[in-house]
């Protein structure tokens, strides 16, 4: 499979690409990297490609949703970071 031709469930996002979009530095995304099977939700779920993290897109957006929906069932703004 090629790279172009990669699905959706395919995509890896760079810790740059996460920082922009939840606009903190990239340093403050390494240190809340954690594995696939990390239990700790604060973690984001990544996988470590040689020196560098990979965070799958699917992953990522579940991720995101599942702290954006405790926020509101606790009914006050909840920090990420």
């Amino acid at each position: 499979m090629s790279p172009s031709s990669a699905s959706g469930d395919d995509e890896y996002l760079t810790t740059d690409e996460v920082a922009k979009r939840l606009r903190v530095h990239p340093t403050t995304i390494l240190r809340r990297l954690g594995a696939m099977d990390d239990a700790d939700p604060a973690r984001i779920p990544a996988v470590r490609v040689g020196r560098v993290w990979r965070i799958p897109r699917r992953e990522f957006e579940e991720w995101l949703s599942r702290s954006s929906r405790t926020a509101r069932l606790s009914g006050r703004q909840r920090r990420l970071f």
